[in-house]
């Protein structure tokens, strides 16, 4: 079974007598997660890894066909991601905040998933 370090809601690895680890579909859903809010370019081992955040998506005038495709993309392409069943993009412009919500099917079962991205 796959498995790694739980991070904790700032997506942090959390070192000391909080560590712990994450498994199934914990372990799927803080992956998807992490994927989604990698910025292309910034991993310097991999440099293809990540998502085109400030390029594309974080403009004034996203193309949102395109970035809903690259979203999708980007989750369907995830270990243990079998399929998306859903997903919705929510743009508040005032507070430069994309939300992506979607449902998806894992191996280890359906999950829903919440991820902002921007903001302050």
């Amino acid at each position: 079974m796959a498995h790694n370090l739980k991070l904790n809601s700032d997506n942090d690895i959390i070192i000391g007598r909080g560590t712990s680890r994450v498994a199934g579909l914990d372990f799927t859903i803080q992956l998807v997660k992490n994927r989604l809010l990698t910025v292309l370019g910034e991993w310097k081992a991999d440099s293809t890894l990540g998502l085109p955040w400030f390029s594309d998506i974080m403009i004034k005038a996203p193309d949102l066909s395109l970035v809903e495709g690259l979203l999708l993309s980007c989750i369907k392409n995830t270990p243990h991601v079998l399929d998306v069943i859903s997903i919705n993009l929510q743009l508040d412009k005032d507070n430069r905040v994309l939300n992506v919500s979607f449902e998806a099917l894992s191996d280890w079962g359906l999950f829903e998933s919440n991820v902002p991205f921007g903001g302050s």
